[in-house]
């Protein structure tokens, strides 16, 4: 019976030990398929991440060449575009101020060929010349005198070549004084309007065969030294 006791317990203990064993075994291969599981969860993320990386890497590269290569080119145009139009302002600065240089060094000329310039001569507001001024045509024969006396022909062309020249009529004018004006062939006139607004200074030169030729008009701004 105790025989029989020792043995069912061998048995027993066997059973256990082949039931541990399997048990250990199982236990040892699921910790293995757990392993393998978690190596292949990591690789198939970093993969995961890796491909999502390198896409946009390269969109960023690509990305940056482009703002690299086309900043450049901006910056280059704009440059050019700078140099440019600061060339053409200078040009045109250059070019208008010899413009303005040979305009200030010109005298204003009307549509009759009048040339006016200023004057250093306080009561001269301006002063009006013209070379193509024709001579008044005189009536004298002979051997020319110069005379100052009223009525006489040559002193009655000297004022018909004075008012040619001047913006008054010489019927409603004031002949101040009629001069020698350092020659025989030279006089010199200051005539106004009868309300003494306009006021002239003019000279004549005797051009022979021809007749008293008008030279210059000044236009006065007042009478005081002018007579």
């Amino acid at each position: 019976m105790e025989r029989k006791r020792r043995f069912q317990t061998r048995q027993q203990y066997a059973e256990q030990k082949t039931k541990q064993t399997k048990f250990q075994k199982a236990d040892k291969r699921l910790n293995y398929l757990i392993a393998i599981v978690a190596v292949l969860i990591v690789a198939t993320l970093i993969f995961i991440i890796t491909q999502e990386s390198e896409p946009k890497n390269e969109a960023e590269q690509d990305s940056a060449a482009e703002v690299a290569t086309d900043v450049p080119e901006d910056d280059a145009g704009q440059e050019t575009e700078d140099n440019e139009t600061e060339t053409t302002v200078l040009e045109d600065v250059e070019e208008e101020d010899t413009v303005t240089d040979e305009t200030e060094n010109e005298q204003p000329t009307s549509e009759s060929g009048d040339m006016v310039s200023p004057s250093d001569d306080p009561s001269v507001k301006e002063v009006i010349t013209n070379p193509n001024w024709p001579a008044y045509p005189t009536a004298q024969t002979g051997e020319h005198v110069s005379t100052y006396e009223k009525g006489h022909i040559d002193y009655e062309e000297k004022l018909k070549a004075i008012f040619s020249v001047i913006d008054l009529q010489q019927e409603n004018s004031i002949v101040l004084r009629v001069n020698n004006n350092g020659s025989a062939e030279s006089a010199i006139a200051v005539v106004t309007s009868m309300d003494k607004e306009q006021k002239y200074r003019v000279s004549i030169e005797w051009v022979d065969n021809e007749g008293w030729k008008p030279v210059q008009v000044e236009v006065l701004t007042t009478l005081e030294g002018s007579q």
